[in-house]
């Protein structure tokens, strides 16, 4: 069998520091009675690569620093994308406001963990500073202006780089357009849309400017940022005929489309009281059904067969008598993730909490113990995807690091 690209690059870099890597043993040795040999460095290629793969992502972080050998491999464009495909969904939290004098950031909860407890960026790095979370795609961020909603930000916290998107010529009504970040798995590119009246896409790495194109029919959105599934974003929409529906844009074709909501939830009250959300590898509706007993629950609908009415299930329906007594406010729901234990991130009017399904308990997300609040919570899984493999060089784009 022919070795990868991958084994090759690797082979050569295990080459060219064997002899660093001796006496660097050696002189271990010397100094700790030979107990202080690095027998991992010995591992092959393949073996190695599947240990670090498991690593939690600050673990992999700091193996960047062990030697030469480790950072070539843990730089390489391949380890970056096999890193993608195995690491499961996450949640990233952003809050510009902690009690106490803290500074604010971005917070990592891991799929595997009950509590956020790694801090990725300090608010105060650019390009965090005085923007807001629009979505995540393959661990690179979307953010924008917290009140123009331009200039539009990429960035990797994970590896620090960052880019700032040129502005377009469209001119956004009432200072803020509706915008989302997705990756097109026909044409392997990272593409940001943005709209007011007229649709305009900025292709990451084309080596063009933003491309307008269609004029986009009027309707009231529910939420500005657009959810990533499927290959296409989606939002919640009312048009002005007064139908409630599902606003699709499929990255591959470049086409807006309409995906059917649940028949129940199709009136005007659920617009007001619905959110799209990702759970699991799905699309999900969470909305608010006021109830003669509980005064309110919370339902959540999955569409397990993409595009299909049909296909909508009420996955689950959350019933809370007194969640103001909890701290957080339920008119304003959506589900963010599902944890490896079968938990569920939900954002509350700024507030995120956990659900947990079998004690029909809900508690409060506190990272290292703060109590956040004004929060952003996206769905992120982290990355080594760098922006410098994905720009090319001469385009006008730069890319910068924090």
């Amino acid at each position: 069998m022919a070795p990868t690209s991958m084994e090759s690059k690797h082979s050569s870099s295990k080459a060219n520091n064997a002899v660093l890597e001796d006496d660097d043993n050696q002189k271990t040795s010397a100094g700790a009675g030979g107990r202080g040999r690095c027998y991992f460095s010995e591992l092959p290629w393949h073996i190695m690569l599947e240990i670090l793969l498991k690593l939690h992502i600050e673990a992999v972080i700091r193996c960047r620093y062990v030697c030469k050998a480790w950072r070539e491999l843990l730089l390489d464009p391949s380890f970056a994308k096999l890193h993608c495909a195995s690491t499961p969904m996450g949640v990233v939290l952003q809050s510009s406001l902690f009690p106490h004098g803290n500074s604010g950031g971005l917070y990592l909860l891991e799929p595997q963990e009950q509590e956020p407890s790694s801090i990725i960026a300090k608010f105060n790095q650019f390009p965090y500073l005085e923007s807001t979370l629009v979505n995540s795609c393959h661990g690179l961020i979307c953010s924008c202006d917290i009140l123009m909603a331009d200039p539009i930000y990429i960035s990797n916290p994970i590896t620090g780089e960052y880019l700032i998107l040129p502005k377009g010529e469209t001119k956004p009504d009432f200072g803020q357009f509706v915008s989302g970040f997705g990756f097109s798995p026909k044409t392997k590119q990272y593409k940001v849309v943005k709209y007011s009246e007229s649709l305009e896409i900025y292709t990451l790495g084309s080596g063009t400017t933003w491309r307008r194109t269609e004029h986009v029919p009027p309707a009231r959105h529910r939420s500005l940022f657009g959810t990533f599934v499927n290959g296409a974003l989606h939002w919640l929409v009312k048009l002005p005929n007064g139908s409630v529906l599902i606003r699709s844009f499929d990255l591959d074709n470049e086409k807006f489309l309409t995906i059917p909501l649940p028949l129940s939830r199709c009136s005007d009250a659920s617009f007001k009281s619905s959110n799209l959300g990702i759970l699991g590898d799905c699309l999900s509706l969470s909305s608010i059904v006021m109830d003669d007993a509980s005064g309110w629950d919370i339902e959540i609908w999955v569409m397990k067969e993409y595009g299909v009415r049909e296909s909508w299930i009420r996955e689950l329906v959350i019933k809370s008598l007194s969640p103001w007594e909890q701290g957080w406010n339920p008119e304003h729901v959506q589900v963010i993730n599902v944890l490896k234990n079968g938990e569920i991130v939900i954002n509350c009017g700024g507030c995120p909490v956990i659900y947990n399904v079998g004690q029909e308990s809900f508690r409060l997300l506190k990272p290292n113990g703060i109590f956040l609040t004004h929060v952003n919570a996206i769905a992120h899984a982290s990355s080594f995807v760098s922006l410098k493999d994905i720009i090319i060089l001469g385009d006008g784009s730069e890319v910068g690091e924090f």
